[in-house]
């Protein structure tokens, strides 16, 4: 392979990669969780069931496979697993999903069950839709605009997500307990 050519399942450069993964784990007293989207992802079911077994679709019940090909996943990340290399790594700016910090206590199942409460959410005519929080795109474009009680309705046990930036070289941060525009973090490009 040519030395600028880059893997197919390398979205983000190698510098970039660990700059974005001594963020994300660099808070000893909060858990890591990724919502990844199997809309974006071939396959995204097999996958986690290979690398991530305990990974929980967002939907509830017996989907059909279509749906739960498409559907949202919750899963774990751990400094040195694969699903993390698959979220950080292939996923990073290629709109996968986002990333998100808890209290360390707090379990997959409890994650999922806040999470599956804002997935639905009321259109101005009242009717009821699905909420993409976990498009980064989506996420970045809805959360800075929601009023403080609907912002701490949204995050409830969740103190900080990170999404993929507009650029990037840049990830954003957004803090349950601050303001509502992100703080942007540069992702280093130094191997």
């Amino acid at each position: 392979m040519p030395m600028n050519a880059r893997r197919r399942d390398q979205v983000i450069p190698q510098g970039q990669y660990e700059s974005l993964h001594r963020m994300v784990f660099g808070h000893p007293a909060r858990a890591v969780y990724a919502v990844m989207d199997g809309a974006m992802i071939e396959g995204l079911p097999g996958r986690l069931a290979k690398i991530a077994p305990d990974a929980a679709c967002l939907f509830e019940g017996t989907l059909d496979p279509m749906l739960s090909a498409a559907a949202p996943w919750l899963v774990k990340l751990d400094p040195e697993s694969t699903a993390t290399q698959m979220a950080l790594r292939e996923g990073w700016n290629g709109h996968w999903g986002i990333v998100l910090l808890t209290d360390a206590g707090l379990d997959l199942r409890s994650v999922r069950s806040h999470l599956r409460r804002v997935l639905r959410v009321r259109a101005p005519d009242g009717a009821s839709m699905l909420f993409r929080f976990y498009d980064p795109r989506a996420f970045r474009t809805v959360i800075p605009v929601l009023d403080p009680p609907a912002r701490r309705e949204f995050f409830g046990p969740i103190h900080g997500v990170y999404v993929e930036g507009r650029t990037p070289d840049c990830a954003l941060f957004f803090a349950r307990d601050g303001r509502p525009e992100p703080q942007a973090l540069p992702l280093s490009t130094a191997a």
